[in-house]
């Protein structure tokens, strides 16, 4: 009798599975292979897979061309001249040319085989010796008695330098030899040898000099036709109107760069650079000398109706060959606006998403609960204390406002601000009551807190009046940091927009205490009958407040135009809401508010997380324009839903034991969160906020697509317009950036967490 055979460590072997199992599972195999081919199949139609593009002639030499000119950023920029190189040729063969015939110039030469043809045969131009990736034009020159060209053939070299075409023989006999004609593009100037090139702006055939004279004056000469009373707008490099001078009397301009505004006369003339006089085909410019007017230019127009007569421009532009391309300059621009829009949204979104986290922390919101009563008044107190905040911030800046036209004033009580602050703070919050405090006087303190709240709201009207103010006095003497000034004027507009919302907050945090206060009252103080009446009314007054409001929304957005819909309906709604929550917890008197927050705020997170910023940016740049503010808004959006949802499933891994230690103190929910959570969560908190600013370097570099600034909307418009040297630089610049941040993130979480 056969022994069984043993397994590992003479353990028994597994028997093998039965046939009906076996059977069963090459079935299942069999099936998934189906499947799986099914699936595959229909992906492959959904997705119009069609290989057979890939081996495509005409596409493999598109992508071959594509791909070199990716391999070539603008990232210099070389001045152009051209170079002829003509090879004689003779049309029919005669005694003057025979054979191959060569000319060889600096850079390149070109060869024409065979010499000599009748019309219609073949000839085939071969060059050498050229700069790669360069553009070759290829004429022939016959004989006429005018110069003639005729264009044969348009065509690129390749990476040596190299070309080859062939053509037709025109139809062009001559006793006598014609030409082969090449026009190539030299470079001029090398970084070892970098050499001026003059452009003449004006086309007015002088080399103007692009700075003012150390007389103090230039003097531009233009084919403009200057009239018998003419005026003259200077318009510098920003394109802002320096000065605007009338010969004649004082006028309007009806269009151009200067179009509304007025005229002024020499003796009135503002500012250090301004028109002189003009004649004669002349324009005689004064200023400091040596004053650079590059890119300046000089509006003429009639000053008898306004009307412009011509644009030109004042000197010419002198540049060394080769420097840095405008490209490479203006993708270092655009690179740094995408870099600082990341940053402004990972800013803003941090700010909201870590108190927003912690309502969508289940640990945090789950034992939250308040009374019935509590919860309608506070209900009812949310929208009132809204409204009363910002009709309080309406009449705060309303009463600021004669102080604030008066700078002497506004910095009196400025300074004053701060003292009466203190000073009221110091009264309503002594540090130790040593006796029981009775209710008027706790009245009494906490009405001067507000006060205090009120005053200092007018300090920060005070703060902002002198931001604006000196934001603007600084914003030009600062030159290149004058973006400070705009900052401190931003900053003086920030307040107008979150004024409002602060203190509507506020408000609504005020009227919560004291509807929490009231509601402890009613409770402690009335029967339990007159209890469950108020809890009863207050709950359907508050449902009724809160569907209506809901309905208004829905209005807007909808345009009912029904009054059933949008009050009738919504009030009796909420109020049977109202009363249904009473009903449901009449016995408990209590309600888990703590959950429905928490569901709340993880619907809104993650509704708002599956809008593509892309998506958003289309909806802001409708609100406040094309450009980075739109698309850090959009980034901010989608950056505070992120953040806030990764911030609360870290509250919510968070270590129970030092949260029951503290709370077994007697500690408050605040002092809780305070002491046991926000240390557990400060280390997490940093790298999910640099990893949150790469991930926004890297999708902002998209946004522009959809008008959002940044790096993306430069690229998207050198990739339309088929410039792929210019969108290398673009997305070299990326590709640096993005791995850079990749590279510093690291090492500071590295060194913080």
């Amino acid at each position: 009798m056969a022994e069984p055979v043993s397994g590992p460590a003479g353990a028994p072997a597994p028997e093998p599975p039965p046939p009906s199992k076996r059977k069963r599972r090459t079935l299942f195999m069999v099936i998934a292979v189906a499947v799986g081919f099914v699936v595959f199949g229909f992906a492959f139609d959904k997705t119009q897979v069609d290989l057979g593009q890939i081996q495509s002639q005409t596409r493999q030499e598109s992508l071959t061309r594509i791909l070199r000119l990716l391999a070539h950023p603008e990232l210099v920029q070389y001045d152009l001249e051209q170079q002829l190189t003509e090879v004689p040729v003779a049309v029919p063969c005669g005694p003057e040319v025979s054979g191959t015939a060569t000319v060889g110039q600096e850079r390149g030469s070109v060869t024409v085989t065979p010499a000599c043809a009748r019309p219609g045969d073949t000839m085939t131009v071969t060059g050498s010796g050229f700069n790669p990736l360069q553009a070759v034009q290829v004429n022939f020159v016959p004989d006429s008695e005018f110069p003639v060209t005729l264009s044969l053939a348009r065509l690129q070299t390749d990476d040596s330098g190299s070309f080859v075409t062939e053509f037709e023989v025109p139809d062009r006999p001559s006793d006598i030899p014609q030409s082969i004609q090449v026009v190539t593009a030299v470079r001029i100037g090398s970084w070892g040898n970098r050499q001026e090139v003059w452009t003449d702006s004006n086309e007015n055939g002088i080399k103007d000099i692009p700075r003012i004279g150390a007389n103090g004056r230039t003097v531009l000469t233009t084919d403009i036709r200057i009239p018998d009373a003419p005026g003259a707008a200077l318009i510098d490099s920003s394109f802002s109107v320096v000065s605007f001078i009338s010969f004649g009397q004082p006028f309007l301009a009806v269009a151009g760069p200067a179009n509304g505004q007025q005229a002024v006369t020499p003796s009135d003339a503002s500012g250090d650079v301004f028109v002189e006089s003009m004649g004669d085909g002349q324009v005689v410019v004064d200023g400091p000398p040596n004053t650079d007017i590059t890119q300046w230019r000089v509006a003429v127009y009639d000053s008898t109706d306004g009307s412009l007569i011509g644009v030109e421009a004042l000197a010419d532009v002198i540049d060394l060959s080769p420097r840095i391309s405008k490209t490479a300059l203006l993708t270092w621009d655009k690179i740094v606006e995408t870099v600082m829009l990341a940053f402004l949204a990972t800013s803003a979104g941090l700010l909201l998403a870590i108190p927003l986290s912690f309502l969508a922390a289940r640990n945090i919101m789950r034992d939250i609960s308040s009374t019935v009563t509590n919860l309608a008044l506070t209900l009812l107190a949310v929208p009132a204390g809204m409204y009363l905040g910002i009709h309080v911030s309406r009449l705060v800046q309303m009463a600021s406002e004669p102080i604030r036209g008066n700078i002497a004033l506004t910095l009196l009580f400025l300074a004053a601000v701060p003292v009466v602050v203190v000073a009221i703070l110091q009264a309503a919050v002594p540090p130790k009551d040593d006796v029981p405090v009775p209710a008027t006087t706790r009245a009494a303190r906490q009405a001067a807190l507000l006060g205090a709240g009120i005053v200092g709201l007018l300090g920060i009207q005070f703060a902002s009046e002198i931001s604006d103010r000196v934001g603007r006095a600084i914003e030009g003497p600062l030159g290149p940091f004058g973006f400070l000034g705009g900052f401190l004027q931003q900053l003086s507009q920030l307040n107008d927009v979150l004024t409002p919302i602060i203190t509507a907050i506020a408000g609504a945090a005020v009227m919560i205490t004291l509807a929490s206060r009231l509601g402890y009252l009613i409770r402690s103080r009335l029967g339990t009958s007159t209890v469950h009446v108020i809890d009863f009314a207050t709950a359907a007054l508050a449902g009724a407040v809160w569907f209506l409001m809901i309905g208004a929304v829905l209005d807007w957005f909808y345009r009912f135009g029904s009054t059933t819909v949008t009050v009738t309906a919504p009030a009796i709604l909420g109020a049977g809401f109202g009363v249904f929550l009473v009903a449901r917890n009449f016995r408990s008197g209590e309600i888990k508010v703590g959950l429905t927050v928490y569901y709340i705020a993880r619907t809104i997170f993650n509704t708002l997380r599956s809008i593509e910023p892309l998506v958003m940016v289309i909806v802001f740049v409708v609100w406040v324009g094309f450009g980075a503010f739109a698309g850090s808004l959009a980034l901010a959006l989608h950056t505070t839903a992120a953040l806030a949802k990764l911030y609360s499933e870290q509250v919510e891994s968070i270590s129970q034991g030092p949260v029951e230690a503290i709370r077994a103190t007697g500690a408050t929910r605040l002092q809780t969160v305070v002491y046991g959570v926000v240390p557990q969560i400060v280390p997490p908190y940093i790298s999910f906020t640099m990893y949150r600013w790469d991930i926004n370097v890297r999708m902002s570099t998209i946004l522009g697509f959809a008008g959002g600034g940044g790096i993306g909307f430069l690229l998207a418009q050198n990739v339309n317009l088929l410039h792929y040297q210019a969108a290398s630089v673009q997305m070299l610049a990326i590709a640096v950036v993005v791995a850079s941040m990749d590279y510093l993130s690291a090492r500071i979480r590295e060194r913080v967490v």
